[in-house]
């Protein structure tokens, strides 16, 4: 009988992930990481959900099901990745889940209200006015999503350039090599140390809108490196 529902819940979870979404974007405006935090674990512990990570750039809660004799046990765990860019934080929700073992993803639409709640709570937009950023990305959808170029940059300059705080999954800086704490040293010619913070953003932003060709030289372990961001046109 174990076994059976096991099956029978592992059937249900793959089908309701193929019809359902997977991921959530959502940007809050005028705030920091720390204020969006603090209103997610108010608000998911507020719907028993455990916290079970929490660094400056993620927070990840848990929250289980069954008891593991008649009903299989099931571990969920909801992931939100904190970027923090020009005084906004983009927060991106995603989950999985475990059931006998077995861990895949899992659909995030019984989330969406928790999510537009905590936009809601820390900027004031309504509730039925959150959206979801993400955009379906299967191949032959029609709706592919340009990639960014995914650097988070570090909010103040070192003596040989900026330093790469994280990279974004998917994106052009991941497709191209660059990785976390590598110094950005140069942006098409000229010397990061020599710029602002905001100014560097604001610039490798622009270049992207444009769709522009971006030449960077990074500094990795004492090594320079050429790296040419060709975003898609």
């Amino acid at each position: 009988m174990r076994k059976f529902i096991l099956a029978l819940l592992t059937v249900i979870c793959i089908s309701t992930i193929a019809s359902a979404a997977s991921l959530y974007n959502v940007t809050i405006n005028d705030t920091n990481t720390q204020t969006v935090q603090d209103a997610a674990i108010e608000i998911m512990t507020g719907k028993n959900f455990t916290i079970d990570e929490i660094t400056p750039y993620k927070a990840v809660f848990t929250k289980g099901f069954g008891d593991g004799f008649w009903v299989a046990s099931r571990i969920c765990y909801v992931n939100l990745a904190f970027i923090e860019r020009d005084g906004n934080v983009k927060v991106m929700v995603s989950e999985t889940e475990e059931i006998g073992g077995i861990v895949r993803k899992r659909s995030i639409d019984h989330l969406v209200p928790l999510v537009q709640q905590i936009k809601s709570t820390v900027d004031g937009t309504p509730i039925d006015q959150v959206e979801n950023e993400a955009v379906d990305q299967l191949p032959g959808s029609g709706n592919d999503r340009e990639k960014a170029l995914g650097l988070v940059l570090d909010d103040q300059i070192g003596p040989h350039g900026i330093k790469v705080i994280s990279v974004e999954p998917g994106s052009l800086a991941e497709e191209n090599g660059i990785t976390a704490l590598d110094i950005l040293s140069e942006v098409n010619g000229r010397e990061t140390k020599t710029m602002t913070p905001s100014a560097i953003k604001s610039y490798l932003a622009n270049k992207m809108a444009a769709k522009s060709s971006i030449m960077l030289i990074v500094i990795r372990e004492s090594e320079k490196k050429l790296f040419t961001i060709a975003p898609k046109k």
